[in-house]
């Protein structure tokens, strides 16, 4: 760990460039071959990848959630506040100049204190000589703090980068966020599919339980097989509700996530795209670097340089220009006569002698705080690296369960028509048309569920490498 700070240190702050921090020069071991290949020229990113699944429904689901959704608003908020927070930063290497009236009635009195206390005392009003005064200022004042040592600017430049990280950040929110609405879009059509599943498996059941019904009735199974094939058919209708349910939660979720009454009105399309974003099959070793995420943790890297900077130049004395132009006069008319104009201008000089040790604690917290920063962007880099070779990884291992699941569908329907047959015929019993009613179906849920599965992994790479891609033919 040691090893790579130092390496951060050596590359990134040995040099006053802002160029994208190199992964290759960051990290002490070498990137994968497979990495190292440029993307060909037709290739180009993509950031509204969604629209590649051909779904209405879920283009206009996202659209709405772009507009309302609470996180983002709050972070585009964030960004707003720290663009403020750098505007004001600038302004603080500029003089301050700032207008100043008064008018003031002074009394005097004989008596050394107001009339009101000297009746007190018995003293007559007559007795007392009392003198008025008015006085009446206008100025423009201006202060300017030399910024000899570029603490001002080194300020200036933190916040910028703050901003930055900041708009950066935003977008690597949209990113995310944007993410998981969409998986949580085909959540529902997985519950959906599922639930339909359910509705099918319960009507056999049901068919099946008839059957076992008449039988009973003329009395050729036994009342304890007919309680038990009813406690089956009981818990099919049970799973049948509890699925309703899961739909249902869904889609209240993703009316919040649109700042809508969580009611269950959420339409969503009947099965799963055929078509999904398309990703490169080699990829350069540098692609997580369109990552808002690492951009924004290099901006942060950047800020905090600036701020511990900072803390040492608030060792340092601090020079102020100051200066005033106006007029002083006993009389309102003579505010606008030269004769009365008065003006000053002066250096302050500020030296911090003792103020119990908080300007060398400053310091060092500013110095704790880009070591931090360092290993937040390295944590990151290691992450991404992570992300992107588990995400293709997963993206393969589900292609793959699909085609295995697909199989066994087609293995379970003939199973379950040859029993079912059987069970008509009275060579298979009640437990075995009933397993292999749920065998289907379950195995019908799982394609589901693994369909679902496999536009999440999609979904999760897209994150991985910063966004989509697509072919400009």
């Amino acid at each position: 760990m040691k090893k790579i700070i130092f390496l951060i240190s050596l590359i990134f702050f040995g040099c006053a460039s802002q160029k994208p921090i190199e992964p290759n020069k960051v990290l002490d071991f070498d990137i994968p071959e497979q990495w190292e290949v440029s993307i060909s020229q037709n290739l180009d990113f993509d950031q509204e990848w969604w629209k590649i699944f051909n779904d209405d429904n879920l283009n206009s689901y996202l659209v709405e959630f772009m507009d309302e959704n609470i996180n983002l608003e709050k972070a585009m908020l964030n960004t707003i506040k720290a663009k403020q927070a750098s505007v004001i930063a600038t302004g603080s290497l500029f003089p301050s100049i700032s207008a100043n009236s008064s008018a003031v009635e002074s009394e005097q009195n004989t008596a050394g204190f107001p009339p009101f206390f000297s009746t007190l005392f018995g003293q007559s009003s007559d007795e007392v000589t009392v003198f008025t005064q008015e006085n009446y200022n206008l100025s423009l004042g201006t202060q300017w703090e030399i910024d000899l040592w570029g603490k001002l600017r080194q300020g200036r430049i933190a916040t910028k980068q703050q901003y930055l990280s900041a708009m950066y950040y935003e977008d690597f929110l949209k990113l995310s966020l944007t993410a998981e609405a969409s998986k949580l879009y085909f959540s529902i059509i997985e519950a959906e599919q599922v639930l339909n599943n359910a509705s099918k498996k319960l009507k056999n059941a049901e068919t099946i339980f008839e059957l076992y019904s008449l039988r009973y009735n003329k009395g050729s199974i036994s009342i304890q097989a007919y309680q038990q094939s009813e406690i089956i058919f009981n818990a099919t209708k049970s799973d049948y509700n509890n699925k309703l349910l899961i739909v249902n939660a869904l889609k209240r979720e993703a009316k919040l996530l649109v700042k809508d009454y969580p009611s269950t009105e959420f339409v969503v399309n009947n099965n799963f795209p055929k078509k999904l974003p398309s990703i490169p099959s080699t990829l350069p070793a540098d692609i997580v670097k369109r990552r808002p995420d690492l951009i924004a943790q290099q901006y942060n890297l950047l800020a905090n340089k600036a701020l511990d900077r900072q803390a040492l130049l608030n060792l340092f004395p601090t020079f102020s220009l100051t200066g005033s132009y106006g007029s002083s006069s006993n009389d309102l008319e003579d505010l606008t006569n030269e004769d009365f104009s008065v003006w000053n201008k002066g250096l302050n000089v500020f030296v911090p002698v003792f103020n119990a040790g908080k300007l060398i604690a400053n310091k060092k917290l500013a110095k704790t705080n880009r070591e931090i920063a360092m290993l937040d962007f390295v944590n990151t880099l290691l992450n991404a690296y992570k992300e992107v070779e588990s995400g293709f990884e997963s993206d393969l291992t589900s292609n793959q369960a699909l085609e295995i699941i697909n199989q066994n569908i087609i293995l379970s329907e003939s199973i379950y028509d040859t029993t079912f047959e059987g069970f008509i015929k009275g060579s298979s019993t009640f437990e075995d048309a009933i397993n292999a009613n749920n065998a289907l179906y379950d195995n019908l849920d799982l394609k589901a569920r693994l369909e679902k599965v496999r536009i999440e992994q999609r979904i999760n790479l897209i994150l991985a490498l910063g966004g989509g891609f697509k072919t400009n033919d």
